[in-house]
């Protein structure tokens, strides 16, 4: 079994840069620019909650969509390199152009139409770029130990995103939104170029394909045959759950430093530092583990390691230990299991698609991919609406 080439892990994993880099920054910043305060918001704070909405269940419908229809293209370029060529410049527009609002400084009518129109096309495209992206993992190797490499590097780039992010302000503070957007722009597009110029895939223009394959009913039928797979529905309760208590212990963490450690918004980069550095160092330690015992014990470990980790933070005070103090070692804790679920899951995944084409006799490697990214946006919805959610004088706007 031929191994992949480190350079090609590399240019895959290089996408995961932008996907992390820029979730972050529309998380954390966009509501800054749009509702900074009610006096000065650009758009109506209700509206702009709904325009969210709307965009999250675009995401929710085109996601499986896309897959499917990914898994059903025939080129020359294969199945999903033609997805990442086309729609790579777009999205990237679409990215850049949500930091510049037509009327800048009141609100308008127009900025809500152009966020909205903005927003949508935010998630369209990126839909249509990150899902034949993600799907290409179980295509570059057949190899277990190789798929446990190409995710490794690939969450050492969603590593490199978060610490890009922590620099948001400076960027901003520089060079204005505008300059922002244009940021965000390059990013993705340097993010992505190394994919597109070293990865290859097989054609399928020989591949058979299901007559009408975009009736509905051949759809329905898809993603009830993925629904079926029992190991993909262990896998999806499991990530699901653990991405929306990634994300809920995270979002809280600014306000336990405030409340619990009794320190100021500048100290919460004190506790994150544990966190991350605990992840960089154990990615490379669990890979070395995963290809001797296998990905699933690890995995498990993942889990359980990561509930108990959390269970530490709740003897905050009780321990003799000062509050700050205690919360960065308990962070540096929880970052060694949650290291693991940052690299496995998608490996995993990987070895779930190879167990689907044995039952069914179809690779179908997108369509799991979007039916999980339905479940994880479901998941993490709630609480991406309470980072989304600006405080003014006690009154919560979005």
């Amino acid at each position: 079994m031929s191994k992949l080439p480190l350079s090609r892990k590399i240019a895959y994993g290089s996408g995961g840069l932008a996907l992390n880099f820029i979730n972050m920054l529309i998380s954390q910043w966009l509501l800054r620019l749009y509702v900074p305060d009610l006096d000065g918001a650009l758009v109506a704070p209700a509206l702009f909650s709904a325009i969210f909405i709307i965009g999250r269940v675009v995401d929710g419908v085109l996601d499986p969509l896309v897959g499917y229809i990914s898994d059903h293209t025939r080129s020359r370029w294969g199945r999903r390199i033609p997805f990442i060529a086309i729609f790579l410049i777009p999205t990237a527009v679409v990215t850049t152009l949500m930091w510049m609002p037509p009327v800048p400084g009141e609100r308008s009518l127009w900025n809500a139409a152009a966020l909205f129109a903005l927003v949508q096309g935010y998630f369209i495209f990126w839909t249509l770029l990150a899902n034949p992206y993600m799907s290409l993992i179980p295509q570059l190797s057949p190899d277990p130990k190789d798929r446990v490499d190409i995710t490794t590097i690939q969450a050492l780039f969603i590593m490199a995103g978060t610490l890009l992010s922590a620099v948001i302000g400076n960027i901003k503070n520089a060079f204005g939104w505008t300059g922002l957007g244009l940021v965000a722009g390059c990013v993705t597009v340097a993010a992505f170029l190394p994919t597109l110029a070293l990865i290859r895939e097989k054609p399928t223009t020989g591949l058979p394909r299901e007559e009408n394959y975009l009736r509905p009913g051949a759809v329905m039928s898809w993603l009830a045959e993925t629904v079926k797979n029992r190991p993909f529905r262990h896998l999806l309760a499991a990530t699901s759950l653990y991405w929306f208590s990634l994300n809920l212990v995270i979002i809280l963490i600014p306000y336990w430093v405030e409340r619990i450690a009794g320190r100021g918004d500048a100290e919460v980069v004190l506790v994150m530092v544990p966190f991350l550095l605990s992840n960089i160092v154990f990615f490379f330690i669990f890979n070395g583990v995963s290809k001797r015992t296998g990905k699933k014990p690890v995995f498990l470990f993942t889990l359980g390691g990561s509930a108990c980790a959390i269970l530490l933070l709740l003897l905050a005070g009780v321990a003799p230990v000062e509050n700050m103090l205690y919360t960065q070692i308990s962070m540096a804790v929880f970052g060694i299991p949650a290291a693991g679920f940052m690299m496995l899951p998608y490996a995993l995944l990987a070895d779930v698609v190879d167990h689907d084409e044995t039952m069914t006799g179809k690779r179908r490697e997108a369509i799991y991919y979007g039916v999980q990214a339905i479940f994880c946006l479901l998941y993490t919805s709630d609480a991406a609406d309470e980072e989304d959610s600006v405080d003014l004088g006690g009154r919560r706007i979005i």
